[in-house]
């Protein structure tokens, strides 16, 4: 109840604060002068995409800036008097007209302009206006790579430390807005493989196949309901193109690993393709572990200590595709796919001792490991577009399938020294995700004021798991099969949805608001020693509203709430019994339940050619939430799993700022602050609560043509866990990229933490029942080097349809008991957590 209150309260104070800024800036601010239209082709009648329109007086230049993708263009001026309005677009002829404000004429609709198509051959083009590293729209935030010149030589995961809003800790784990709770999408759809292992995906895409990457925080209700912080949406590049156009890359590293790339386009009348195909070869020094507990519930193993090494290495190939076939003007049949897959293998050492309440050794014992594990994923889908004559009115039909195959194969020794019982292991474990749905979508735009879409979706989830453990016997010789410990599953899930929304445009206020209905169905069956069959049904009914309001000179007000929920996937389910260090033992949960939150948010925005500021503040609380909890038995065996117990409550703020000095530097800060409150509702009782705080900066300098240095530097706090907490950490970077014959040719060099050589990160974990503290050594400095080249034309560019599946209702990312995915005390085993 007095959650319900404080929200509550919050809401009215920030719609009070919404309403009295609003109306101060009406008051304050000076006249406004309007102008407004759409440009053309003289013959087709269709809108012309990103039109540049130049507005000018006598004296010079008074604004400069493009139509949208569909031709139409709002400008406000904020003095009166007559001006010149020019617009420009490759391949029409140059249109110019006049236009005169007063005191009595505020507003002027210029209706249709239309341009006519050069006859003049356009031998090349220069562009001379640089893309904004970050732009805003109404429900998200999106950060340019393309702008960025790191992104030819890092890979995605390093480059998202510097989107807004998220956070990328010391062991690669990902946050939004201090949530662990979010969706990664690729391309606007839902991907397995980056739903169940995304700091590998992450880590061995190189940022350079990446246009834009979106940070979207308050989800309409045309996506799925999951994702409590919100969704991440990787944009991938997108060529134009003119018959055939491709891109060669190769890059090496000073650990030994190498990586190469080929993207590859073209374009025959109606038939379009592109293709992006990368392989990576990632090696690591070894990692250095080390874990000191304290257990109160036993005093023959009150202390223990641990420590050893882990080295691994791995391979990845990704593959994506496009291509469509256009029947007609109005008829479109797209299709796309995107695989991944490769193995990791590790090897390892981790020495254990315990010690009872005097400090008298009571067990020593040594773990030597090894594993191997094979991950992928398969998706593809395609879709059917119906157009029709009135703009942007849409009608898609779409399927997607989705395979996500993952073997994981590992083999430990325990070598008794004082104590403990010496034995051999092995196991296998085999898990699959399928998935089918089916979708319709609808989409009209009624009227200059008036907005609606709506759509109805069906997805089949089939989720397997298998596994097996051999035991070493000596009177045999040889493995044999231990059946007392099977931990298998076979889960369904059935989700039916619809979604409607409706968005009102007045003046320069926006109104979007929309209802998601879900229903949910579980079925499975968990085979252990005693078979379990589980079934629950769920409905949930999604609310969405966002309020804003465009003031003058670059500046808006957003106001909005929405709900969310989390389902859990087969990462946090599988109930595979992962043992290779005994002592701390993991496994999933497949009686987990959804989480739901409510999140409130209020932001302010500044937009313009020299700077840009954008402020939020943000409430959200979440009940049932998915939560790491981990347990030590008296025995002194520490076990790891999910529980539906967590509840949490955070008030946060942020502010991205950036500011362009001259015409050679660019300087841009990202800042973050949460204040969490956790909460466990079981007997134990657990509560946390404090302070973080992030901050990072990012300097571009082009001392010549073609030319970029560029540096950054993060600083993060420690995060709050419901059982404790991490350290804080930074890092740093700095690189250079030049590009050379007529920008076909690009050479990239960075270098990753130049003044560190590794860098240490620690969990503390404190409980009633425990203390620990666990963390890792881990080498940090890397020198990359990368080439590409482009050869080949560009002009058209394969269309595909407007709208498509987006399976975004998989909890991704990890709770906030640990802000990576499957938890465990020991770094050793991190080719294994990984999966």
């Amino acid at each position: 109840m007095l959650i319900n209150i404080k929200a509550a309260t919050l809401l009215i104070v920030i719609l009070l604060t919404f309403s009295f800024t609003t109306e101060i800036f009406a008051y304050i601010l000076p006249s406004e002068f309007e102008v407004k239209g759409i440009v053309t082709d003289s013959v087709s009648g269709k809108g012309i995409a990103y039109v540049t329109i130049t507005i000018q007086k006598e004296q010079g230049v008074v604004k400069r800036l493009a139509a949208d993708v569909s031709g139409k263009f709002d400008v406000i001026l904020n003095s009166p008097g007559k001006f010149d309005m020019i617009f420009h677009s490759v391949g029409y002829q140059m249109v110019k007209t006049s236009v005169s404000f007063d005191e009595n004429i505020t507003k002027v609709d210029l209706g249709t302009v239309r341009m006519a198509v050069s006859d003049e051959k356009i031998d090349k083009v220069t562009v001379v206006a640089a893309k904004p590293l970050v732009r805003t729209e109404v429900d998200k935030i999106i950060y340019s790579m393309e702008t960025d010149p790191e992104s030819k030589t890092s890979n995605a995961l390093e480059m998202l430390r510097k989107v807004p809003m998220v956070t990328v800790d010391g062991e690669d784990n990902i946050q939004v807005r201090g949530s662990s709770s979010f969706k990664i999408l690729l391309n606007g759809k839902n991907s397995s493989m980056l739903s169940q292992n995304p700091k590998d995906v992450l880590r061995s895409l190189p940022a350079s196949t990446i246009r834009d990457i979106e940070v979207i925080t308050n989800p309409s209700s045309k996506y799925d309901a999951e994702g409590t912080a919100g969704i991440i949406n990787i944009i991938t590049t997108k060529k134009q193109l003119d018959g055939f156009m491709g891109n060669v890359n190769a890059g090496a590293d000073s650990r030994g690993g190498y990586s190469g790339g080929l993207y590859a386009t073209s374009k025959v009348k109606k038939f379009g393709f592109s293709m992006n195909y990368n392989y990576n070869e990632m090696r690591r020094p070894a990692s250095e572990s080390f874990s000191d507990r304290e257990n109160f519930l036993s005093t023959a193993n009150r202390f223990s200590e641990s420590d050893g090494q882990y080295k691994n290495y791995g391979r990845y190939r990704m593959m994506m595709g496009e291509a469509s076939y256009e029947i007609d003007t109005l008829n479109l049949i797209s299709l796309s796919f995107w695989g991944y897959g490769g193995n990791f293998n590790g090897t390892g050492t981790n020495e254990t001792r315990d010690f009872d309440v005097d400090r008298n050794m009571t067990r020593h014992f040594e773990n030597i490991s090894k594993s191997h594990n094979e991950f992928g994923s398969l998706s593809g889908n395609i879709d059917y577009q119906r157009s029709f004559k009135k703009p942007d009115k849409t009608f898609t039909i779409s399927y997607k399938l989705d395979n996500s195959p993952q073997k994981t194969y590992s083999e430990n020794q325990i070598q008794r020294i004082l104590n403990y019982t010496s034995y051999r292991q092995k196991t296998y474990n085999e898990a699959t995700g399928r998935e089918h749905t089916f979708q319709l979508d609808y989409y009209d735009p009624l009227s200059k004021i008036h907005q609606i879409e709506s759509g109805v979706k069906y997805i089949l989830r089939q989720n397997v798991s298998n596994s097996d453990i051999f035991l070493w016997d000596d009177l045999v010789k040889g493995w044999v099969r231990d059946p007392t410990r099977i931990n298998d599953l076979d889960y369904d899930q059935h989700i039916i949805a619809g979604y409607g929304g409706y968005v009102l445009k007045v003046k320069k206020i926006s109104f979007k608001a929309g209802l998601r209905a879900e229903g949910t169905i579980n079925d499975g069956l968990f085979s252990s020693l005693k078979d379990t069959t589980f079934t629950n049904k769920m409905f949930n009914v999604v609310p969405y509203i966002t309020l804003s309001k465009t003031l003058e000179k670059g500046q808006n007000l957003k106001l909005s709430y929405t709900q969310r929920l989390s389902r859990p996937g087969i990462y946090y389910l599988n109930p595979f019994y992962n043992d290779i260090d005994p002592l701390n033992i993991r496994y999933g949960n497949p009686r987990l339940d959804s989480e739901i939150a409510h999140t409130f948010d209020f932001s302010y925005g500044k937009f313009s050619q020299k700077y840009n500021v954008n402020l939020g503040l943000n409430y959200a609380v979440t009940n049932n939430s998915i939560t790491s909890i981990t347990t030590v038995q008296p025995n002194g065996v520490s076990i790891s799993t999910y529980e539906n117990i967590g509840k949490n409550q955070r008030y946060g703020g942020y502010i991205y700022g950036s500011v362009k000095i001259g015409k050679k530097i660019n300087i841009n800060t990202n800042l973050g602050m949460n204040y969490s409150i956790l909460e466990g509702n079981d007997s134990r009782g657990l509560k946390n609560k404090g302070l973080s705080y992030n901050g990072y900066m990012y300097a571009r300098y082009n001392p010549w043509n073609n030319g970029t240095f560029s540096g950054n530097l993060g600083i993060f706090s420690s995060g709050i866990t419901l059982q404790g907490h991490s350290s804080n950490y930074c890092f740093s970077s700095l690189s250079y990229s030049q590009q050379l014959l007529k920008k076909k040719m690009s050479l990239s060099l960075s270098v990753s933490d130049p003044f560190r050589k590794r860098m240490k990160y620690e969990m503390n974990y404190d409980d009633p029942t425990f203390r620990q503290i666990s963390g890792s050594l881990n080498y940090t400095r890397q020198l990359r080097l990368n080439i590409s080249y482009r050869f080949g034309q560009m002009k058209d560019q394969i269309k595909k349809a407007k709208r498509s599946i987006n399976n975004d209702d998989v909890k991704s990312g990890s709770d906030s008991g640990k802000k990576g995915e499957r938890p465990e005390p020991n770094h050793k085993e991190q080719s294994l957590k990984e999966l």
